[in-house]
């Protein structure tokens, strides 16, 4: 019911894995002068696949080959990055999220966060051709679950093309949802 819903972005509830850590001090006020992209990975180099994509034809071979190696090389920067972590930052720690949509998201993990922090997440996300996503997000409430806490982030500074992959994923399961709902009423008609 779209009336119900007063959120800027639909929200679905999704399971992906997620690490998140808590900013520094100084990326914080980063942050707070809306200059959180500069903590992104991203060196400001475009990627030639990227290039080549922006210059194929819509719907072409050429287009469907070039986002299949988009595909490929986006999770092998994710497996590297992972197997060199950086020697001087602590190592991130791991959570699920539960539910998403391009303007927030609720994660579960075991350490409790304080309201108000400010924290880099990165999500891997499968089903997207960018597959890993990051974004600065601030802590709006932590409720207290077994095993350890469901934290509910406002995204603060995300890439728009992330932002889409989200909106996107959330698209294609509420799609997934209205089918098995459909299907479900159909049966029970049936019977």
């Amino acid at each position: 019911m779209a009336s119900d819903n007063r959120r800027a972005y639909y929200r679905a509830q999704i399971t992906i894995p997620l690490q998140w850590r808590i900013l520094l001090p100084e990326e914080s006020r980063i942050v707070r002068q809306g200059l959180g992209a500069n903590l992104f990975r991203g060196t400001g180099v475009p990627n030639p696949i990227d290039e080549f994509l922006e210059q194929a034809t819509p719907g072409s071979n050429e287009e469907h080959l070039y986002r299949c190696l988009q595909l490929v090389n986006n999770k092998l920067d994710f497996l590297i990055e992972h197997a060199f972590l950086h020697p001087d930052r602590s190592s991130p720690a791991r959570g699920d999220v539960i539910d998403i949509s391009g303007s927030g998201l609720k994660f579960t993990c075991r350490d409790h966060i304080p309201e108000g922090s400010l924290l880099k997440l990165d999500l891997v996300m499968p089903t997207t051709s960018r597959y890993q996503l990051e974004m600065i997000s601030e802590v709006v409430r932590i409720e207290t679950r077994m095993g350890g806490y469901t934290v509910a982030c406002k995204i603060m500074e995300i890439d728009e093309g992330a932002r889409e992959s989200i909106v996107d994923v959330v698209f294609q399961k509420q799609r997934k949802d209205i089918r098995t709902s459909r299907q479900v009423q159909e049966d029970s008609n049936a019977h």
